[in-house]
């Protein structure tokens, strides 16, 4: 038998095991945002605890989440579990506090005006049959973005729940940049106070004023603005760091990335770009003004898109007429 024989046989072999499942794609454009809505809910609505393991960049890193809701309240717990000691805690926050982004996901569209399209305009979705991961059925949602600036993932949604059991983050060239995955789940358990709170030194509570909630249109940025963005990226909030420097956030629903703008320890210094996984990190000095800023772009978008968002970072100043009553 040659090669080029059994290559053929073993090329049907594999077209005749993924066939059914090819065939489960669909498009079902009523049943995808269901879908997208229900994810929305559900991390943020259920109490649960796990495991799930998430790779970047070649590195592979375990964690045990603990999440859960008291009195309409949101408590989350995350902990590394390899390499140093780390802790996120986010405590505080009201389940009924919707972000820009997740109100995209859960088709509030009309919040952002008669011009935004929905997230149908940017990415292309459907379903690609079933599968178990973490020993529960979940649904394969595949979304393709339908411009350059923005990565692809695949999705896989818990059936019962709508608990995102996995996902991959994916590059033009089909790539995986990063993954996550459950590897132990446990639904409405009885959780405890002391699960929520940090156990180790080494934790940080993450800032919940990033993004104001319910607005009935977003508030403009102040100080600067992007001259550029994507299409469909909003504006979802701002920050001062620790550092002095502003910090801007804008999102499509699925993907985000901040902008970072301060003032440059070296003027001289040329462009830096770093990137690990999916995370870019793109630095940029400019004059602006007569003054010298430095504009870092940090996400989980490809570098042409952060580089462009960066060159486009201009001073500004809302008018009274355009800020939110």
């Amino acid at each position: 038998m040659t090669l080029s024989f059994r290559a053929s046989c073993a090329a049907l072999a594999l077209f005749a095991f993924l066939a059914p499942r090819m065939a489960l794609a669909t498009e079902d454009e009523v049943q995808i945002r269901a879908l997208l809505k229900q994810m929305s809910e559900s991390v943020r609505s259920l109490d649960y605890r796990g495991l799930f393991t998430y790779e970047q960049g070649g590195s592979l890193s375990t964690l045990r989440v603990v999440h859960s809701v008291r009195d309409g309240v949101e408590f989350e717990r995350l902990q590394h579990l390899s390499g140093p000691e780390r802790e996120v805690l986010r405590q505080g926050q009201r389940v009924d506090c919707l972000n820009p982004g997740d109100q995209l996901l859960r088709g509030r569209f009309e919040v952002f005006g008669d011009q935004f399209e929905g997230l149908d305009a940017y990415y292309h979705f459907y379903i690609r049959g079933e599968e178990r991961v973490a020993g529960r059925d979940v649904i394969n949602i595949q979304v393709k973005p339908r411009d350059a600036f923005r990565y692809g993932y695949s999705l896989a949604i818990d059936k019962l729940t709508g608990l995102p059991l996995k996902s991959l983050l994916i590059d033009p060239k089909m790539r995986v940049l990063e993954r996550f995955q459950f590897v132990e789940l446990e639904l409405g358990p009885s959780i405890g106070e002391s699960e929520y709170h940090a156990v180790t030194p080494q934790h940080r509570v993450v800032d919940h004023e990033l993004s104001p909630c319910n607005l009935v249109r977003p508030d403009d940025s102040v100080g600067w603005r992007a001259r550029w963005l994507p299409k469909g990226f909003v504006f979802s909030g701002q920050h001062k760091t620790d550092a002095g420097q502003d910090m801007f956030m804008y999102t499509d629903g699925l993907t985000a990335f901040s902008v970072f703008v301060g003032v440059p320890h070296d003027s001289r210094q040329p462009d830096i770009k770093a990137q690990r996984g999916a995370t870019i990190a793109y630095m940029h000095n400019m004059v602006r003004n007569k003054l010298p800023y430095q504009v870092t772009v940090v996400g989980e978008v490809p570098p042409n898109t952060a580089q462009r968002v960066a060159y486009n970072m201009v001073p500004y100043q809302p008018s009274p007429s355009t800020l939110t009553p």
